[in-house]
């Protein structure tokens, strides 16, 4: 029939969808500081409001991922954990497999129960085929320090901070994929996904102050120079790298005009949604979202 799609069309296009999980932030709070962003004290100053910035910002967000064609997977918010609402710190997640994550500070550990509850739910559902866990002696804190590479068919993995280096060398073994470590120099940019974002086209979006000279050189070597956008300590600090890339779309919380007018001539268009809220514990868009059909 013209105009109409066969079931095999419509099933393409369902498993093309990008899926993503989020948990929304009804006890999201900022009580503790394990980094440089943790702002407890500004918090308190006025935590009705702020709890209810954030509930507007991430609503706006999940918004937005929709309007996109988007599928969302949302957890179930519990208690006690305020930053469960950053899901990409749950698992790394790849042709349908997941490894679970093992958080380094206590204050974030008591999630890990809830996402392993939350990843076999995943398994059942078909969503997810096979969910592992690290071995006890490493730490390694999900897609927020183990990011995919597309276009290269490779991991970008960051350690120091909170991930170990040893925890690179078994996801490589685990996924049967290269993965590329990468040492973070500042403790300010704890997470590799605050300094560095592999976009569609190829384009690699890196903040140069987040890692040691030698991890710089990596970078380099892997990445041709007119496919390497280095940005200022501006865009870095406004969580620039801590995007959601969306084919030609880029979500992000905010973006200068003339990294946007670089983006734009590359064939990007750029959909700010402001989550200030959330960089008051060190988050942002990438952090709010796990992708779990890469």
């Amino acid at each position: 029939m013209s105009g109409s799609k066969s079931s095999i069309e419509y099933m393409q296009d369902k498993n093309s969808q990008l899926h993503l999980l989020m948990c929304a932030p009804e006890f999201f709070e900022v009580t503790y500081v394990i980094n440089q962003w943790m702002q407890p004290q500004t918090w308190q100053d006025n935590p009705i409001r702020f709890k209810q910035k954030a509930v507007d910002e991430w609503q706006n967000l999940h918004k937005i991922f929709k309007s996109l064609g988007v599928a969302i997977e949302l957890m179930l918010p519990r208690r006690n954990v305020p930053d469960m609402v950053f899901t990409a710190n749950g698992a790394v997640v790849l042709n349908k497999r997941a490894l679970l994550a093992r958080f380094r500070y206590k204050e974030r550990q008591p999630e890990e129960k809830f996402f392993a509850e939350y990843f076999e739910s995943l398994k059942r559902s078909g969503i997810i085929e096979t969910v592992d866990l690290l071995p006890e002696n490493l730490f390694q804190e999900g897609a927020g320090d183990c990011i995919w590479d597309s276009q290269r068919q490779i991991f970008w993995a960051g350690y120091g901070p909170r991930s170990t280096k040893d925890a690179a060398e078994y996801i490589e073994s685990y996924f049967g994929k290269q993965v590329i470590a990468l040492e973070l120099l500042s403790s300010r940019f704890y997470h590799l996904d605050l300094s560095l974002s592999p976009l569609k086209y190829g384009d690699v979006l890196y903040y140069p102050g987040a890692f040691t000279e030698s991890s710089q050189k990596i970078i380099k070597e892997r990445v041709p120079a007119n496919q390497l956008i280095s940005l200022d300590d501006e865009d870095a600090s406004n969580f620039v790298c801590n995007l959601v890339n969306i084919d030609n779309k880029i979500v992000i919380s905010h973006c200068s005009e003339k990294l946007k007018k670089i983006l734009q001539e590359r064939g990007y268009t750029v959909i700010e949604s402001p989550v200030d809220t959330f960089t008051l514990a060190g988050g942002a868009v990438c952090c709010l979202t796990l992708k779990l059909n890469l």
